[in-house]
């Protein structure tokens, strides 16, 4: 029975969530200080299901080539944008969030930026949503798509680059889903069935 038990809840969960690892083009190994991107992510979204968790994750960021100053800095945001796949703009390397400029209000969501002491530092980092920037991105997704615009103050090359979320139903006060009824089904008869193994062990010993 716990076996049974614990196979229902497995697979109770499993059909509650689901985590899907996006990797961005290989265009996106080199990022030009000239340029700003923008990386566009399509997301099908099932009714009855929202993004509940999402990161982007850098790898192994090194730069290059620096200005006068000999450091560099990368912002990163999300945008209102279903642009597909990855296009650039030209800020001729000025210093600052690029996208910053060409979006605003709740059109652009900031995630961050990303400091290069000197040439040669390496760097990797996660940028993990938060509540707020979730909300952002699920308004953004009722498109279809969103992009993540990224902004490199100087020259950089880059291991990967990738996005990571998790679809979960809505958390909402109506009936529950076939899914979450189920587990909590199994959930119910597995306790009941502990419960009539310790009252069958008490009636034993006495």
């Amino acid at each position: 029975m716990r076996k049974l038990l614990l196979l229902g809840t497995l697979v109770g969960i499993s059909s509650l969530a689901h985590a899907t690892t996006i990797t961005a083009p290989s265009s996106l190994n080199t990022l030009d200080g000239v340029d700003a991107y923008s990386w566009g992510i399509s997301i099908p979204v099932p009714q009855g299901q929202t993004v509940t968790s999402a990161s982007i994750d850098f790898t192994s960021v090194t730069l290059q080539a620096a200005n006068s100053s000999g450091t560099g800095y990368l912002y990163t945001d999300l945008l209102n944008s279903q642009k597909s796949g990855v296009a650039t703009a030209s800020d001729n390397d000025a210093p600052g969030d690029y996208w910053a400029t060409q979006f605003s209000g709740a059109n652009i969501t900031a995630l961050g930026s990303q400091f290069f002491k000197s040439v040669g530092t390496t760097l990797t980092w996660s940028y993990v949503l938060n509540a707020s920037q979730l909300a952002s991105l699920n308004v953004y997704l009722t498109a279809g798509s969103f992009n993540i615009g990224i902004d490199p103050d100087c020259h950089y090359s880059v291991g990967a680059i990738t996005f990571d979320y998790t679809l979960s139903p809505e958390h909402n006060n109506t009936v529950p889903d076939a899914a979450t009824t189920a587990l909590l089904l199994v959930l119910g008869l597995g306790a009941l069935e502990i419960v009539r193994r310790q009252i069958v062990a008490r009636s034993a010993k006495a």
